[in-house]
């Protein structure tokens, strides 16, 4: 076995896999951060040994340390020779793993603030789906990336839509109601929930805002023109949970 790795599995199994206390997280995070200084550029794995690692011993593979300082060197030697395995495995490691699904601490996010976001995930996965259609990962990925950007988007309904973390512009109505299209494609061609009040609520709502947007000084407030129009909502707290 490639002596990272060795070295790496040698210190993992020292201490349990779960509820370590914490000066045991704070031994073995000062065991792996030594470990990491030792890393030297001539030990970068080939992707396949990694892939390998990752099919015997998958949960060690989520470390921060570990996908910093072994998975992104790896991945992105694959991609700067104009491969995209790497960027498949990154989209991979969520399988089994939905809670890291728009998680800063994914590989695929490690790995996009590592490049200094010259691709964020989403670009990254159209990539990919560009050579790969019928790729289940990237799809699964990026079904729920828009489902969640979507359903933050209506969560302070009746004050606003948000655009991210801003509020939106009507200029950004038209791209968001194509994110809803796209949704509802990726949300039909997987089957993973029933979406349909999502993507009603979406539609509704955009619309209702750009119209407001364009009437500002007939309306007191985003609920003002909603009420006035007689169009139905509750507050988030109360309805969207789309689950």
């Amino acid at each position: 076995m490639n002596k990272v790795l060795a070295e790496y599995i040698s210190i993992c199994s020292q201490f349990r896999k779960d509820g370590l206390s914490k000066p045991e997280r704070k031994q073995r995070h000062a065991m792996l951060s030594e470990w990491a200084k030792n890393i030297h550029t001539a030990e970068i794995l080939e992707l396949a040994e990694l892939c390998q690692f990752r099919d015997c011993y998958g949960e060690l593979c989520y470390n921060n340390l570990f996908i910093k300082f072994v998975v992104v060197p790896v991945v992105a030697a694959d991609f700067e020779n104009n491969g995209i395995d790497g960027i498949k495995f990154l989209f991979s490691c969520f399988r089994g793993h939905d809670r890291l699904y728009n998680n800063a601490n994914s590989p695929l996010s490690i790995f996009c603030d590592a490049i200094g976001y010259k691709y964020n995930p989403i670009q990254l996965a159209d990539l990919v789906l560009d050579v790969e259609p019928e790729n289940l990962d990237v799809l699964n990925f990026k079904y729920y990336s828009l489902k969640s950007y979507l359903e933050f988007s209506l969560h302070e309904i009746p004050s606003g839509i948000l655009d991210g973390m801003n509020g939106v512009s009507v200029s950004a109505i038209l791209d968001m109601l194509h994110i809803v299209d796209e949704f509802q494609y990726l949300s039909e061609r997987l089957s993973l929930n029933d979406d349909s009040a999502l993507i009603a609520d979406c539609r509704k709502f955009y619309s209702a805002y750009e119209n407001y947007l364009k009437n500002l000084d007939s309306f007191k407030n985003f609920a003002d023109y909603l009420n006035k129009n007689g169009i139905e909502y509750e507050v988030y707290s109360n309805t969207y949970y789309y689950e």
